[in-house]
């Protein structure tokens, strides 16, 4: 139970951060162009610039924690659980990397603007175009700072990617928990079946969630080619953080001493335990609790 615990407590991390890096910025996309309206004004313009590269960094973050999540949900079934120290371990892996490379996108943009000849025009923010919000011209090529462009096209590109993988995974794992449930058969109890159940219905509610990243990425790019209606720029954010709202509903809708804990019931549950197989590596069998 530790390592499930562990690897939902750093989803939930996740989700809280992107949230509140989302809060900062407040950003709004007009022609592709990332313009704050958050409390990020108030200490400038690579503040504002390093909370929205925060933002998507913790929205991959999100992605590959409910991949890890699909793989322990395997691990568990045909192996024993996970050590917390691997789990450490591989967070330290996934998250020491990705803030590298925002601090370098981030250095890069500061330097950017430390060097440029030209006041940023305050109607745009982080972004050294030539005309205001109010007469942009959406879909024609207007300057850009290259920095902003090249870094959200890296980081929308890497999205779009893991959001791939989710869905790929997603159905790898739904197959694996619907196979386990009709190989076992009689051999698990009757509340272990019931679990499975719900973890299948958890799985295939949070696949929205990539889909809609990928909606925002898509929103984004149309916004370069396209004379697009102005509150897409605002549909592109929202999209991006239903992400953190879809994946704690999840669990409170489907598990039920969750629900019954948000909803104030007080209903006595007992521990659920599911005798399970473990690879053919090892013919022993493991007690996993879900």
């Amino acid at each position: 139970m530790r390592p499930c615990s562990a690897l939902i407590t750093n989803k939930a991390l996740t989700d809280i951060m992107s949230s509140l890096a989302n809060f900062f910025v407040m950003q709004q996309f007009v022609g592709g162009e990332m313009v704050p309206h958050g409390p990020c004004r108030i200490f400038g313009d690579t503040a504002c610039y390093a909370g929205h590269m925060l933002m998507l960094s913790f929205l991959e973050h999100n992605l590959i924690w409910l991949i890890a999540c699909y793989l322990f949900r395997y691990y568990i079934l045909y192996v024993c659980d996970p050590k917390i120290k691997s789990i450490i371990l591989s967070a330290i892996m996934v998250y020491t990397p990705s803030l590298v490379h925002v601090a370098l996108w981030v250095r890069a943009y500061h330097h950017n603007q430390n060097q440029s000849p030209d006041p940023l025009d305050p109607a745009l923010d982080l972004l050294n175009a030539t005309i205001p919000i109010n007469n942009a011209q959406i879909g024609q090529n207007q300057p850009r700072n290259p920095i902003v462009f090249w870094s959200l096209f890296v980081f929308f590109g890497q999205l779009a990617i893991t959001a791939i993988l989710v869905v790929a995974c997603y159905l790898w794992i739904r197959n694996v928990l619907l196979n386990f449930l009709i190989e076992m058969g009689i051999q698990i109890s009757s509340e272990c079946k019931i679990l499975n159940q719900q973890l299948v219905k958890i799985l295939t509610f949070q696949v929205c969630i990539p889909f809609w990243i990928i909606l925002g990425i898509v929103i984004w790019t149309l916004q370069y080619f396209l004379n697009v209606p102005g509150f897409l720029g605002y549909c592109c954010t929202v999209s991006f953080m239903l992400a953190p709202v879809i994946s704690p509903f999840s669990y409170i809708i489907f598990v039920p001493h969750y629900w019954n804990f948000c909803s104030g019931k007080k209903t006595e549950t007992s521990s659920t335990s599911c005798d399970t197989v473990t690879n053919n590596h090892n013919d022993s069998s493991c007690q996993k609790n879900f």
